[in-house]
């Protein structure tokens, strides 16, 4: 049984990946790839409540989850479809989770990547090794257009277009920014964070007065990318492909054997 923080009842696990996999995935998505994504997802709410002791948040801050109502609300007239579609997605990987080393993993996941994922000793300074960087196929990007007013009311500077145009982005391994340079240093999740970008992976550019900032991927970047999974699946991969992809040297085992 699972505590969800705001919910007055525990909700059984199977039931409450229903709720996750539904908030975190478009239901449109391959069957494979919501698998992949129920397996996810349930691993990483058996590790965070300690197989069920402790209560988890329904949110970005945990995982998202929403319950029934807020499923009809959100499918309206596709709701029968695709809440069938999730619960089958569920049903299809039950009690499996992702092991390393006979233990539950930290089984970060995030919604798109810049062709690569990023390994969590560049995100948090803690090496694991199976939240290695690794190839992701989908591509994305965005580009916004901010003013030198509101650059510098978000960071907390006073600087010029110019002193926007001279920042220095070192990158990492995985191309994301790791460090701004200028008059002011940032790391790249802090400067990411305070603009409120998609990703790490930016770049600016000038645009008349203002400042054109694109993002590549969406999300922290560690763990599985959810289109990257769903190209995968497109692509013929198995649930077992995508997350031995995705979280390499690990297995997928049985919940019910580890508590």
């Amino acid at each position: 049984m699972i505590t969800v923080e705001g919910e007055t009842q525990s909700i059984p696990l199977e039931k409450y990946l229903v709720g996750v996999v539904a908030a975190e995935m478009p239901a449109s998505f391959h069957p494979v790839a919501l698998q992949a994504q129920a397996i996810a997802a349930r691993t990483y709410v058996i590790r965070n409540t300690d197989y069920g002791k402790k209560a988890i948040k329904p949110t970005t801050a945990h995982q998202v989850f929403i319950d029934e109502k807020v499923r009809q609300q959100k499918w309206l007239t596709a709701f029968d479809q695709y809440e069938q579609k999730i619960t089958d997605a569920v049903k299809a990987t039950a009690n499996q989770i992702i092991l390393y080393d006979e233990e539950p993993v930290s089984a970060m996941f995030h919604a798109s990547s810049n062709g690569a994922t990023e390994s969590a000793k560049n995100y948090s300074g803690h090496d694991l090794p199976y939240l290695q960087s690794v190839t992701s196929p989908e591509v994305s990007s965005e580009t916004i257009i901010m003013t030198v007013s509101e650059l510098n009311d978000k960071l907390q500077t006073n600087w010029t277009q110019d002193d926007f145009l001279a920042l220095q982005l070192e990158r990492n391994s995985s191309n994301r920014v790791q460090k701004v340079k200028g008059k002011q240093q940032f790391s790249g999740r802090e400067f990411r964070e305070l603009l409120q970008l998609r990703s790490t992976d930016f770049i600016l550019i000038k645009d008349g007065r203002d400042i054109a900032i694109t993002t590549k991927g969406y999300g922290h970047g560690v763990g599985m990318s959810q289109y990257g999974a769903n190209e995968l699946a497109q692509n013929r991969a198995t649930v077992e492909e995508i997350i031995s992809h995705y979280y390499p040297q690990t297995t997928i085992g049985n919940v019910c054997t580890k508590k």
